[in-house]
């Protein structure tokens, strides 16, 4: 180390590890990992000490990794500025599109209040101008058709797809498109619509085991059909036409035990790469009588470790963090959920409480309203920001929990921790333990 150089300091995101007698380094600035080898344990030594260090090539990667910053670098205030772009900067349109919210299943933690009705033209046609004036402005178009059950309004997604997508060629503008539906109705015949109408995800819930499934995700019509094998079958259908399938893992008490065995027949039936775990909570009126069969969010943190190292068990690659420029749509000033009656919406934990509503689309004449005038209902996400407290400007966890869900911190009144806080540093050694 020589004497002159240049004024570094570590970076407050560092987050260090000793494992397997090696020294890990992660930065949730850039979710950049390393194993420090004694010259770069040398060199950050000499940087937590205040002293100068000579600009080489480590101390470069080092920087650039993000381990090491110039002195004269406010992290935080650079953090803020990231967050505050990415809520407002205007980088496409995010629909979240329910053309129904009426659903053939009953779950017994689902925390919509179901209601009948299909979305009318007039409101599809709303939708189908929204889209356009932002396709004009060349934004992309994101969509995510949702509900209720949206394959139980199947016409209004491809007249409305169709259209989409015209509108975005025409433009010359990115769409895409993704559909979250517990699977039952998507037959081949489906599969290859949703395919021909640009539909590339879909995202659908298996809820344990055969036996436990069929319990917890029951038809409306109680016939007591077993729904489990017809979904997965579906599922794997609609991956061999290049439909990517996100299959979440409702998780609680009981499930949990039985992550295992579950992962392993997903593992059989070649869906094991396509697994990850919901969190279940009785966070809304309709599933709050559920609250008491949920983990807490240390406990499912921890979970999903155990998840994870079995994952890494049977060589598949374990999950990684990732940077929140926001947490979600809720706090994306361009992005809204619309129900089948026009009523628009930040979060769709708040969908169908029409009190919730920041306006409908069938009486909205003047889009920018939306923005320009927003009301409470839209300004309280929007305002809502991590770096208004303490405990989250401090915390070296920041970049990659953006302080959390933003619907939980305003119930609880301050911001509600993600799962890396209690987990992190077993993610990093599972990192190492893959690499």
């Amino acid at each position: 180390m020589l004497s002159k150089g240049v004024h570094m300091k570590e970076s407050k995101y560092n987050v260090c590890v000793e494992h397997n007698g090696r020294h890990l380094m992660f930065n949730s600035r850039t979710t950049a990992t390393a194993a420090l080898d004694k010259p770069a344990m040398a060199i950050l030594d000499a940087v937590r000490q205040g002293a100068e260090v000579e600009e080489t090539d480590l101390v470069k990667a080092m920087k650039k990794a993000g381990f090491l910053v110039d002195d004269c670098i406010n992290e935080l205030q650079q953090l803020e500025v990231r967050y505050n772009l990415g809520k407002y900067e205007k980088t496409g349109l995010d629909l979240i599109v329910a053309p129904t919210m009426t659903c053939n299943f009953t779950c017994p933690y689902c925390y919509e209040d179901p209601k009948s009705g299909i979305m009318s033209e007039e409101i599809q046609d709303k939708i189908i101008s929204l889209v356009e004036a932002f396709a004009k402005n060349n934004q992309k178009i994101r969509i995510t058709w949702f509900g209720g059950e949206p394959l139980l309004a199947k016409d209004v997604i491809y007249r409305m797809s169709e259209r989409l997508i015209e509108i975005c060629e025409e433009n010359k503008v990115e769409y895409e498109a993704n559909i979250i539906t517990n699977g039952y109705f998507m037959d081949e015949a489906t599969v290859l619509k949703l395919k021909e109408y640009r539909v590339s995800e879909v995202q659908i819930t298996i809820d344990g085991l055969p036996e436990t499934h069929n319990q917890k995700r029951r038809l409306k019509n109680n016939s007591g059909e077993p729904t489990f094998d017809r979904i997965v079958e579906n599922v794997i259908l609609a991956k061999k036409h290049v439909i990517v399938p996100a299959i979440r893992i409702n998780t609680d008490k009981q499930i949990q035990s039985e992550l295992k065995q579950l992962v392993e027949l997903m593992i059989e039936k070649g869906l094991g790469e396509d697994l990850y775990l919901g969190y279940l909570e009785g966070n809304t009126d309709s599933c709050k009588g559920y609250a008491a069969n949920c983990l807490s969010h240390e406990e499912f943190a921890k979970t999903y470790v155990d998840y994870e190292k079995l994952l890494l068990s049977k060589n598949l690659k374990p999950g990684y963090p990732l940077l929140h420029h926001t947490y979600c749509g809720a706090d994306y000033l361009y992005s809204y959920v619309i129900e089948p009656n026009g009523n628009m919406y930040k979060c769709w934990n708040e969908v169908g409480i029409e009190k919730n509503s920041i306006g409908n689309i069938g009486t909205c004449e003047n889009y920018e309203q939306l923005i320009k005038n927003p009301i409470q209902n839209c300004t309280k996400f929007m305002t809502w920001s991590p770096f208004s407290f303490e405990k989250c400007r401090e915390c070296s966890y920041l970049p990659i929990c953006a302080g959390g869900c933003p619907y939980n911190g305003q119930r609880a009144g301050e911001p509600v921790c993600d799962r890396w806080k209690y987990v992190l540093e077993d993610y990093i050694k599972l990192t190492c333990d893959a690499s």
